[in-house]
């Protein structure tokens, strides 16, 4: 018999946490909401039901706050009973929802009208939201307690923990921003960081929620290697700002990955500095250091017939920015950096034969082809500030003198 610690990860059994992430998402889908409707229904007939709501609702605004709007929508058994006598003495079945019983729109198939059920709710609670990927109206009933059961005053406070877990999650507006790096003692003029991108960068939560406790050791228990934390992950949109929503933990690490642009950085972000739901998203702002930058302007252009003479002010390399070129503004510029994963780059032409971008300084390869040249490739190291490069392209089947 094997060892617990030694069973591999696929039998591990799931943390509580992610029984839950998995149960909102079943209820929600990963998308989740900002904002929704919660329909109170309440027989207003029978004794002490309008106290316990109003309870309740007091309670749950407390608590939710401004996520929800609050909305009592009150039957009558006296009219449930009358409506199910007639129908019952006529041998009819019950019609369709009848607009004047209605204080909200709830679309047809997320709930049976309390008029047409078998026993009447004496007390119901239903989330209604709007789902974001397509806009539709989705619903889902929180608490329902039917006729002749009554729920009392002291019951609110075991209503509400069963309605409670729904709104685990939080929501989180993560605003990506650069330090403005150090210089160097000759430095005249701080960096103009204002044209760098922050869009389409990488987030992730980890939220590091416990598996367990080690006094519930067992056959079961999960050893330390395989306690993964729930990752929730988003792009930032052209402000560099990015929403996630997340199950969160006493702990959680916000992690931005590395860009052609920025360097990598993770923060901690504990529970205990998350918003509460009545208060809002909570707002964090990551700051990340900029890569120092290169701007490049790769010169393409047409070699001569004939080469010009390399002087010995130049120690003996030919001087092309002094020469006469001819541009090729047809070429196809591409600029790759020499790390893992590096993202290749279409250089644009700007003017004559000058293609240029802005990078981070570092190593790159860059490639040139044009139709009718023969294609030219080097590896360049950028450097902070500008950075020339002659490219003269040579015409296939042509000899240079």
């Amino acid at each position: 018999k094997a060892h617990p610690l030694e069973r591999p990860m696929a039998m591990a059994p799931k943390a509580p946490a992610e029984v839950q992430l998995e149960q909102l998402d079943e209820a929600f889908g990963p998308s989740y909401f900002e904002h929704g409707r919660l329909i109170f229904t309440v027989a207003r007939d029978i004794p002490g039901m309008m106290k316990v709501a109003h309870k309740l609702q007091q309670k749950t605004h407390e608590k939710l706050g401004s996520m929800v709007e609050i909305i009592l929508e009150h039957v009558k058994h006296e009219l449930w009973l009358k409506l199910h006598e007639s129908t019952t003495s006529c041998s009819l079945q019950k019609g369709q929802e009848v607009a004047e019983y209605q204080v909200t729109d709830i679309p047809d198939g997320i709930r049976q009208h309390p008029y047409r059920r078998d026993r009447l709710p004496t007390l119901e609670v239903m989330l209604l939201w709007e789902d974001p990927s397509n806009g539709s109206v989705r619903g889902r009933c929180l608490f329902t307690m039917p006729h002749p059961e009554v729920p009392k005053l002291e019951d609110v406070d075991d209503i509400f923990a069963e309605i409670e877990p729904f709104f685990a999650k939080r929501w989180l507006k993560v605003q990506l921003a650069l330090e403005t790096p150090q210089q160097g003692d000759f430095a005249e003029t701080p960096p103009d960081l204002g044209g760098l991108p922050l869009s389409g960068a990488d987030v992730m939560v980890l939220a590091c929620h416990p598996r367990g406790f080690a006094s519930e050791a067992s056959e079961s228990v999960v050893h330390v290697s395989q306690c993964q934390p729930l990752s929730f992950k988003a792009k930032t949109d052209d402000a560099g700002q990015a929403q996630i929503c997340f199950l969160p933990a006493s702990l959680n690490k916000v992690q931005v990955t590395e860009t052609a642009v920025f360097h990598g950085t993770e923060v901690s972000l504990m529970g205990s500095e998350l918003k509460s739901l009545d208060e809002g998203v909570t707002n964090l702002t990551v700051r990340l250091l900029p890569k120092a930058q290169a701007s490049l302007s790769v010169h393409v252009f047409c070699m001569p017939k004939k080469m010009p003479e390399a002087t010995e002010e130049m120690f003996g390399i030919i001087d092309w920015a002094a020469e006469d070129r001819q541009a090729i503004p047809a070429a196809k510029v591409d600029v790759t950096p020499l790390e893992t994963n590096g993202m290749q780059l279409s250089l644009q032409h700007t003017a004559e034969d000058s293609f240029e971008a802005s990078l981070a300084e570092g190593c790159f390869s860059v490639k040139v082809a044009c139709d009718g040249y023969e294609t030219e490739e080097r590896t360049l190291m950028l450097l902070v500030g500008p950075n020339h490069v002659y490219f003269p392209m040579v015409p296939r089947s042509v000899n240079v003198e």
